[in-house]
């Protein structure tokens, strides 16, 4: 893909072209964006393109910050001259690769826009797609719409865990990493197009509700019939071909007659597959038919002169052996070398006989008779047999390995070569037929292109419905309702994911968002109490519902959001030169420019990256703007126990705590979430858990036990204990006013890292000077 930017008042406009080579599909688009490129972002995740071009020289803020949008995604980013964003022949250029349409390219690169139309040209160039000629008609161009995906940042893909760490996909070789990630749970297709389409839904979840409403009846249907599922996975999709593949081979010119045949054969299984879905007499068969049965019936129809071709010239008896070849009856000298072919055939199953007999071996058993196209026919035995032709100068050994030895003696020798021969011929003989026979071939892409999105298709909704049966609790279908309806409830819900693992015991959880239990959920409790799983599966929940799927819950309710926006876990990114807190600041600034009523905002853990104090502020403020300014749904996971005085001056807000039982100082996690704040920290006990030393755990009750001289015991509820906490808080809270205003008018724009962190210095300075214990005992000066 590529990208130009241009100014638009105070926002950006931007242009994108984008070209799928494999899928032989160009995209254009072309939108208002503001200067942090959120929704740059959110297309860059739903497309995932492997590049990225960029105009070279805009070494200006928005050039920094084009490059800061992608390298938070796993693309290469190249800079190409400006003069090749030029839209000057890009008219004349489309018409040579777009298929013939209605319209043609002038009327598609009007509507798309200017600078979506020069960002295609340079891709083009990029490409050199025009110094191919069989590029040219193969192309199909799309404008591409982001508003019908719910927007998803990389923030949110790498905290909902969508893909595994590292951007593949979980090989069978590592069945336990496959419930890592939401791609290597669902992914149950059989399919290559299944595979790829997978990541797609993933990556682009619905906002229509009536589309994920069709999938979801689809999902559903599968889900009801055993026979039908186990029929589709077990019987008709293992057995299809990558047809992605096959087209850009064939519209490549690179197709063999294998290519030909292996798509025959799945041409010839298509009505068994089609009546399998037919027979299917549950719910949502008037479903089923539309997106699958009677397509799939048209194209049987469309392919049938294909596959009579195929049987007419194709020998069909070879191809079952591995050759593909033109039917010896269809010339007289093809006709001749057959018969030749078949009588070395004939005498090379002889030597078989005859050096079994030689060797004392049994024929087919441990001497047996093997056929390469390199080497042609030779014998193999196992390693254990090897014995057999030592000092035997009537065998020639070929090689060695752990499949066993290969060898021939000398007749094989001279029989194989002049069978080579004549298969050499015959291929010869048949060329101009087999052009003759990928040529039709190719003339049949369009309809094994939509053959191919009808299979993907039925992949992933069988993909989706079998991951809904086989978790340890069946999945539910979730009730959609409208975007704006202001309800998110999850009944029982577990994280898909971790539930799947080994020797873990899912505690599942409720959580109800909404204008009647609160849109903005404060969450309090101890560490590994589960307070950044609760946020992450009501985020999964959610993805899941809106790209079609079953969840992981009892009951679900679902209002349509236009986004999910997260800030879960903290961590320096060296790599890129980004610390803690600067990444959280980042991630956060993305969220508040970004959010809308409509949106469901994960934030876990905001202030660690910096002092406690600032923290603190950080939380409260970001807190209050967003329930009061913003009114998304949202879950705020803080250990900032203060927090959740937030709850008495803002309607929306909700405190929940996660559990947790200390008894005879010993501290049990009970992971479960429910109503009212957490009023202590448990931060020792945790650090007992996590078998730190007895020493350092000693030393900590230590420095408590001071803070208790000063502040009162901080696990202390009794009413004089909580009030002494509140009046401290209150007396600090005009400096942190003072504090978070003054932050709020530096220009983090016009200052790098280091001069943000001086000023920032200043105004902690400042804040201390005021001597009050609260904050002098949070922000400690350095000595």
């Amino acid at each position: 893909m590529a990208v130009k930017v241009a100014p638009d008042g105070n926002q950006k406009v931007v242009g994108v072209g984008y070209i799928d080579v494999a899928g032989q599909e160009i995209r254009l688009a072309e939108f208002n964006d503001t200067e942090a490129f959120c929704n740059l972002e959110a297309l860059v995740v739903q497309l995932s393109p492997r590049e990225c071009l960029l105009p070279s020289g805009d070494h200006g803020p928005t050039g920094v910050k084009l490059k800061q949008v992608m390298s938070r995604n796993p693309l290469l980013v190249t800079e190409r001259k400006r003069a090749d964003f030029n839209n000057k022949d890009t008219e004349q250029d489309l018409g040579r690769l777009l298929r013939k349409s209605k319209g043609g390219a002038a009327a598609s690169l009007e509507q798309a826009g200017a600078h979506a139309t020069a960002a295609l040209t340079a891709v083009i160039k990029y490409l050199e797609l025009l110094s191919d000629e069989s590029n040219f008609g193969q192309f199909s161009l799309k404008p591409y719409d982001l508003s019908q995906y719910m927007r998803l940042d990389a923030a949110a893909v790498r905290a909902l865990h969508v893909e595994p760490v590292d951007g593949g996909r979980e090989g069978a070789g590592a069945p336990a990493a496959k419930t890592h990630s939401l791609l290597g749970l669902l992914d149950k297709c059989r399919t290559s197009l299944g595979h790829r389409l997978m990541l797609q839904w993933l990556r682009q979840p619905l906002v229509d509700i009536n589309k994920i409403e069709e999938r979801l009846d689809l999902v559903e249907a599968l889900v009801s019939s055993v026979q039908l599922r186990h029929s589709l996975g077990e019987d008709h999709l293992k057995q299809i071909p990558d047809l992605n593949r096959l087209t850009r081979r064939l519209t490549r010119k690179e197709a063999s007659l294998q290519d030909c045949y292996r798509f025959y054969r799945c041409v010839e299984r298509l009505p068994n597959l089609c009546d399998a879905v037919a027979r299917y007499d549950g719910p949502h068969t008037t479903s089923l038919a539309a997106v699958f049965t009677t397509p799939l019936q048209e194209m049987i129809s469309d392919l049938a002169k294909f596959q009579e071709m195929i049987e007419t010239t194709m020998d069909l008896e070879q191809a079952n052996k591995g050759e593909f070849v033109i039917k010896a009856d269809f010339d007289n000298s093809l006709t001749e070398l057959r018969e030749t072919m078949n009588s070395l055939e004939e005498q090379i199953q002889g030597q078989v006989r005859k050096v079994a007999n030689d060797l004392c071996l049994e024929a087919g058993k441990s001497l047996k008779l093997e056929s390469t196209s390199q080497l042609g026919y030779h014998f193999r035995i196992t390693l254990k047999e090897e014995k057999v032709l030592r000092n035997n100068r009537s065998y020639t050994i070929i090689d060695t390995n752990k499949t066993g030895v290969r060898f021939r003696n000398g007749a094989l020798q001279d029989l194989n070569e002049q069978h080579l021969a004549a298969k050499e011929e015959y291929a010869l003989q048949q060329k101009t037929l087999v052009e003759e026979i990928i040529g039709i071939a190719a003339g049949y892409v369009e309809v094994i292109q939509s053959l191919g999105q009808v299979l993907a298709v039925l992949d992933c909704t069988h993909a989706l419905a079998s991951a809904a049966v086989s978790a340890p609790v069946p999945y539910v279908r979730p009730q959609l309702l409208a975007k704006g309806s202001g309800v998110l409830r999850l009944e029982g819900m577990r994280h898909p994911c971790l539930e799947m693992q080994d020797e873990v015991s899912f505690i599942p959880n409720n959580c109800s968002l909404g204008n009647k239990t609160g849109r903005f959920h404060i969450i309090t409790g101890p560490n590994m109490g589960g307070k950044s799983t609760f946020l992450r599966s009501v985020g999964v929940a959610v993805l899941m519902a809106q790209m079609g799927s079953f969840v992981s819950c009892q009951e679900a309710e679902v209002s349509i959001v236009d986004s999910i926006l997260a800030r879960v876990g903290a961590g320096d990114n060296q790599q890129r030169g980004v610390s803690t807190f600067m990444a959280e600041m980042l991630e956060t600034s993305t969220i508040l420019r970004s959010a809308t009523e409509n949106s469901l905002i994960l934030i876990d853990e905001l202030g660690r990256g910096t002092s406690t104090y600032d923290g603190f502020g950080l939380a409260w403020a970001l807190s209050e703007h967003i329930a009061k300014e913003i009114r998304s749904f949202t879950l705020f996971a803080t250990h900032f126990h203060e927090v959740t005085a937030l709850g008495k001056e803002v309607d929306s807000v909700k405190n929940f705590h996660v559990t947790a039982t200390t008894a005879h100082g010993t501290l049990t996690l009970l992971y479960l979430v429910r109503p009212g704040p957490c009023d202590r920290s448990f931060g020792i006990h945790v650090a007992e858990l996590a078998n730190f030393p007895a020493t350092a755990i000693e030393f900590a009750r230590q420095k408590a036990r001071e803070m208790e001289d000063d502040f009162g015991d901080v696990e202390d509820d009794s009413e004089e204990a909580v009030k002494k906490r509140k009046l401290q808080k209150e007396e600090g809270e005009k400096v942190i006013e003072e504090f978070l205003t003054k932050i709020g008018k530096l220009d983090c724009d016009a200052l790098n890292d280091e001069e943000l962190e001086k000023e920032v210095e200043k105004l902690r300075e400042e804040a201390r000077s005021h001597n009050n214990p609260y904050i002098a005992h949070l922000m400690p000066r350095e000595t």
